[in-house]
């Protein structure tokens, strides 16, 4: 014959050990596949970030092209200074002209 309190007792470990274990088996399996869908469109986001990326830096200039333009610049640069410096020639020599023709005018003036 069966020893009831020992089958009671017995059953207080045991019955809550396996719904215990049956509960985490039945959640688990959905919290993984929710989180798998959130891991994917996580990677979803992040490949057409990272695709957008790609052709924006695809579309950059790059070291020789800034270079380049940094020789550009550099060249413009001396070339502005030579346009000052023949600026400065034609202003001397304009200035003399218009003392010239100053020195006619008044010229001009005390004949008459």
């Amino acid at each position: 014959m069966m020893d009831w309190d020992l089958f009671w007792k017995a059953s207080g470990v045991i019955l809550p050990l396996l719904v215990a274990i049956y509960t985490f088996l039945a959640t688990r399996r959905t919290d993984v596949d929710k989180q798998f869908e959130a891991g994917d469109e996580r990677m979803d986001r992040h490949e057409g970030r990272i695709a957008w990326l790609e052709q924006t830096v695809q579309v950059m200039p790059g070291k020789d092209d800034t270079h380049r333009l940094e020789l550009m610049l550099s060249e413009m640069s001396g070339d502005m200074k030579a346009m000052c410096s023949t600026m400065e020639g034609m202003k001397a020599s304009l200035q003399r002209t218009e003392d010239i023709v100053g020195r006619h005018e008044d010229h001009l003036r005390e004949k008459h």
